[in-house]
């Protein structure tokens, strides 16, 4: 009868403890699933075309900034805050002319703006990054080399963005990414008569990962 309260005892224990040990594992998964926070900078080029414009090539210009994002398996979400600038060709009509002829003026006008996209990713394969969400900017400045030209443009703009990002060893990222301006940023009569502006942006970068 000992005998047999002892062996129950002992196999009791047993189980116990190789249920204790089954849970171990889980835990060791739990700290594995655990979503992953990048913080970083970044810096690239900038190459911006207005749509709907005399001019039809795009103008290059730098962009970069800091981003921080949270990823969980195949999923993350980055926010980045982003320093711009461009060169707009801005086309003023010309009053002196004559009609039915118009004339433009053209004047070379360097701009300043800062962006904020907030992006959903998903990881597509090995360490390339998808990359889709809405971008908000506001003009900080436009200038020639003497003239204050903010007043021809809207402050501020909305757009959808696109892009691929690859997630390299040594804390490094590299991506590419198309910018589509929704918000008309014509202030109508003051530039190319009443005609729609939107930007078109396509942007290169790399980046490097504190965390």
């Amino acid at each position: 009868m000992k005998f047999t309260r002892l062996l129950t005892t002992l196999s009791a224990a047993l189980l116990l403890a190789h249920s204790s040990q089954a849970q171990l594992p889980g835990v060791s998964t739990v700290k594995k699933v655990l979503p992953k926070v990048d913080l970083g900078v970044k810096l690239g080029a900038n190459f911006q075309q207005l749509d709907g414009s005399l001019s039809k090539s795009y103008n290059g210009g730098v962009v970069g900034g800091i981003f921080i994002g949270v990823h969980k398996n195949r999923m993350g979400v980055q926010a980045e805050a982003l320093v711009k600038t461009v060169n707009y060709n801005v086309y003023t009509p010309n009053t002196l002319a004559v009609p039915p002829v118009t004339t433009y003026t053209a004047v070379n006008v360097n701009t300043i703006s800062l962006e904020v996209p907030v992006l959903f990713e998903y990881r597509l394969f090995w360490h390339i990054w998808g990359q889709v969400g809405p971008e908000f900017s506001s003009l900080l400045s436009a200038k020639d080399h003497s003239t204050n030209y903010s007043n021809q443009f809207n402050s501020q703009d909305f757009a959808a963005v696109i892009g691929l990002e690859a997630h390299l060893p040594m804390r490094l990222n590299i991506g590419v990414r198309y910018v589509y301006g929704v918000t008309d940023i014509n202030k109508e009569s003051v530039s190319e008569a009443s005609t729609a502006l939107h930007n078109r942006t396509i942007q290169g970068y790399i980046g490097f990962r504190f965390i």
